[in-house]
């Protein structure tokens, strides 16, 4: 069984340093580019960019590329600096654009870009982050890396784009979702860890192993998430209950109530009702998916997940980075919002 939930604060000391070069190298990301100096607006889009990647963050995805830098032998810190920040920036400019096509008013308690400044602007800020992401992988002169960052992109393209086409479609399965959150969200944490590795030093079978303990943090990131959407409250998520589907997305919980009930399950029902009906067929929905122990079956996809994440870690030498690295695994298995 997964244990109670750990310590969030304590999870990063071993690279805390060096997470703070980071957060500082993303303040100024904006008035350093002397294009942005130069031109005419240079003001104002400082203060975008500056209110964007001022939200406060977890700062996960980083801070496994440091983690994962350092049990590989640390060999350039400096390299392992830059791409922990390209990593965080392009997290931060995919946030941009999922709140601008959800059409979301807030992003942990600060408005969003879209909010502030229309669905342009905010798409094109979003843009503008892509760009400084990569500018930060070419930095790090690793064509492997470069690579694996490109195909990252591409990734989450796909994965947003799937769950935008494939809103309100009741055929969504399981191979479906599994594929889209990989692409999603699991892509990025892969990419974060392969990258501190190949930068750190790591000969490509502890290479692999890193990347494939990537991959299972961010698909136990991702199931934890959607099953928190139906199992947290407003104040512990900062959005009602069911927010996923209320938008026509399926995930887990969903899916594995279709898979139980069949074609006349309530999940069908609610994405085939009315508006006048559409809440009712919500709330119950949400009843069935609270009472079947729905939630308890994600629960264990998710400590399958942080189990297998783990298990990759198991020819490494004992460490605080490598203590660090099993309790982030446990972390994506108890964290509540």
């Amino acid at each position: 069984m997964i244990p109670r939930p750990i310590s969030y604060s304590s999870l990063f000391t071993p690279v805390e340093d060096e997470l703070t070069q980071v957060i500082a190298t993303l303040g100024m990301v904006a008035s350093t580019d002397e294009s942005v100096a130069r031109s005419a607006g240079s003001d104002a889009l400082a203060a975008q960019i500056e209110h964007i990647l001022g939200v406060p963050g977890k700062r996960v995805r980083p801070a496994i590329t440091l983690l994962s830098a350092r049990v590989s032998g640390n060999q350039d810190p400096p390299k392992a600096i830059t791409m922990a920040t390209a990593v965080e920036l392009l997290h931060i400019a995919t946030l941009v654009h999922d709140d601008t096509v959800d059409s979301a008013d807030l992003r942990r308690g600060r408005a969003t870009a879209s909010n502030l400044w229309g669905r342009n602007v905010a798409i094109l800020l979003g843009d503008y982050l892509f760009a400084a992401s990569a500018r930060f992988v070419c930095a790090t002169g690793n064509v492997q890396v470069v690579d694996r960052f490109a195909a990252t992109i591409m990734e989450l393209s796909k994965g947003e784009l799937t769950e935008l086409l494939d809103a309100g479609n009741p055929g969504v399965g399981r191979a479906a979702y599994l594929d889209r959150i990989f692409n999603k969200t699991a892509s990025l944490f892969m990419t974060a860890s392969e990258s501190g590795a190949v930068l750190g030093g790591a000969d490509p079978e502890r290479a692999k192993h890193l990347r494939e303990f990537g991959y299972n943090l961010g698909m136990a990131y991702q199931v934890m998430d959607d099953l928190l959407d139906f199992d947290s409250t407003r104040e512990q998520l900062g959005k009602p209950a069911g927010h996923d589907l209320a938008n026509g997305v399926l995930t887990l919980p969903a899916i594995i109530l279709m898979e139980r009930i069949g074609p006349e399950n309530p999940i069908a029902k609610f994405l085939a009702s009315s508006p006048d009906d559409r809440k009712l067929e919500m709330e119950r929905a949400i009843r069935e998916i609270r009472s079947r122990g729905i939630l308890d079956e994600c629960r264990s996809v998710v400590e399958g997940y942080v189990r297998a994440a783990q298990a990759s870690l198991s020819t490494f030498a004992p460490s605080a980075e490598l203590e660090s690295l099993t309790a982030l695994a446990e972390f994506a298995g108890t964290r509540q919002s």
